[in-house]
Parts: structure tokens; C-alpha cells; sequence
């Protein structure tokens, strides 16, 4: 289950850079509304998939690429009912940075991790960028147990030569933009709020009073970023939620369901059913508690 706000290091402390292959569907249909200090980079490799960084949303097919900034809200769904593989390649600027005086962290990546500059997001196979940036992409597909004693060093330069080549495609943010960011700066702290809460009987007064807006406003603006009612959000939440325990726990599945807000189980079996196709207990038979990946 993707946590609202990561704290988690995506590598190691001294090398914040990962590989994580991941399908869609595999046990998962989505990974909801998230952000980390991380950059990500999202590559296709088969199928479609739907992409969504902050209000924009993407039909994301084979060969395309997204940009993803820093502290930037974004989701991953499925498709329709179409399955997709995809690769997420997740690292932290400080990495290519040497220090405070650092004139490629003042110059380039501070401007765009703070999104004074922003990056190209969707990059289809027609883009000018396309042809510059995925062989390099493509180059840095390596999982960490398959990494080799001076792979880092390839890494690192990889990743100095992506930049390089992206840099030039960045615009500067205009005052839409910055608005949208401020908003969703503030919607952050109610998401994290519900991330906290989401078990206890919250209401979107709560959520609305977290950010500072009316209850008007705030539902407006929630349904614009997460495309779902405060309602329709917080209950698969705890779906997504209660699924990620069924398939790593060993837990009474009436207890996992009590425990995410779900007082009464013969809903909770229910709206299960008709979100992810199969009942509860059918569903711990038929996911492995080993997963390819744990996103996030």
C-alpha cells in the first residue's frame, strides 16, 4: 500500500537510487494518491496503465515515459482492463550534488525539485526527448542484486547525462502553476491526516479543517486531485489497506477489517468483493506473501 507521505529511503542512505519492476494487476489495481523526496521515473515497457500527477492524468502506453518531481502528488492505476509491466526508477538529487556550493544543485536540480522549473511529464514516443533519454532509461534497468562492483559509478553518470539531456526541455513554472502547487501543498497535510486517522470515524469537516478550507472548497478541490469523493477516497483507502494486511498478515480477516474503519463486516466483505473481484479469503489463497515489489 502506497503511504501518502514516504519517509522511507528508496536505496540505501549513501546511494539513494532503486530499480522496482513492477504489473499491474498483480494483486494490486492501484497505487493510490502519494509523494516522497525521491524523483521517479516511470518507463513501460507493455500494456497501459493511467498515471496521475496532481490534476493531470495520463493514458500511459508501451515505450512512454513519465517525470515525476520531487514532493510531487501522483497515483498509478490500472487501465480499463488492461494488465501493463512498467518499471519505476526512483533517486534523490543529493546524490548527484557534492555540497551547499554545489553550482549543479543551485543551477539545475534545486530549480526543479522545488518546481520553479518543470519537467516534461508525459514523454510518448513522438516527443523530441523520447529518442534522447530512453536509452539511457534503459541503461539503468539494473536491479540491485544484479548489480556489478562499479555499477554505482554507472549509475551516477547515467543519471548526470539524463538531466542533461531534460534540462532543456523544462519550463519555467507560471502563476498557474504555482497556485496549483500551494493548493496541494495544503492538501497534503489533510491526506496525511487521513493516512493517520483513516481507521477512525473522520469526517471531511476534519480533513477540510486540516487545510484551511470550507468544507465546500476543500471537497472541490479533493475530488479535483484525487478524481473520488471524500467518501468514495477514504473507503477504498481502507480497502487498499486492509488488502495489503490480507496479503502480508496472518491476521483474523475480521480483525483486519475491524481495524481499518470497517465496523461492519458483512459491507466490508462486500465492497471487497467489488473492488478487487474475489472475497477476502479468496484473496489471501491466491497471493503469494512474497511480492515482486513492495511499492513504497
Amino acid at each position: 500500500m502506497a503511504a501518502y507521505q514516504e519517509t522511507k529511503v528508496h536505496g540505501t542512505h549513501g546511494f539513494p537510487y532503486i530499480v522496482y519492476p513492477v504489473r499491474l494487476p498483480e494483486r494490486m489495481i492501484e497505487f493510490p494518491h502519494h509523494w516522497h523526496e525521491e524523483a521517479e521515473i516511470i518507463y513501460v515497457t507493455d500494456g497501459k496503465l493511467l498515471v496521475s500527477v496532481l490534476n493531470s492524468e495520463y493514458i500511459i502506453e508501451n515505450g512512454d515515459i513519465v517525470l515525476i518531481h520531487p514532493q510531487t502528488i501522483h497515483a498509478i492505476r490500472q487501465y480499463e482492463d488492461c494488465s501493463a509491466r512498467y518499471y519505476n526508477i526512483l533517486f534523490r538529487f543529493s546524490m548527484l550534488e557534492s555540497g551547499a556550493e554545489d553550482t549543479c544543485r543551485e543551477k539545475y536540480f534545486e530549480p526543479i525539485y522545488s518546481r520553479k522549473l518543470l519537467m516534461p511529464e508525459h514523454i510518448t514516443r513522438e516527443h523530441p526527448l523520447h529518442a534522447e533519454i530512453e536509452p539511457i532509461i534503459q541503461s539503468l534497468l539494473i536491479r540491485p542484486h544484479h548489480q556489478r562492483f562499479n555499477d554505482e559509478l554507472m549509475i551516477k553518470s547515467r543519471l548526470f547525462e539524463l538531466m542533461y539531456r531534460v534540462f532543456p526541455y523544462c519550463e519555467p513554472a507560471d502563476k498557474e502553476s504555482a497556485y496549483e502547487d500551494i493548493v496541494y501543498n495544503k492538501l497534503k497535510l489533510s491526506l496525511s491526516y487521513l493516512e493517520e486517522h483513516f481507521a477512525d470515524d473522520i469526517t471531511i469537516g476534519m480533513m477540510a479543517a486540516v487545510s484551511n478550507y470550507s468544507e465546500s472548497h476543500f471537497s472541490k478541490l479533493f475530488k479535483q486531485l484525487t478524481g473520488d469523493s471524500f467518501t468514495q477516497y477514504l473507503k477504498n483507502y481502507r480497502l487498499e489497506t486492509a488488502a495489503e494486511r490480507i496479503r502480508n498478515e496472518k491476521t483474523k480477516i475480521s480483525e483486519i477489517a475491524m481495524s481499518c474503519g470497517f465496523s461492519n463486516l458483512s459491507y466490508f466483505s462486500r465492497s471487497f468483493l467489488a473492488k478487487f473481484k474475489v472475497s477476502p479469503s479468496e484473496y489471501r489463497r491466491s497471493a503469494p506473501f512474497l511480492r515482486e515489489r513492495k511499492h513504497h
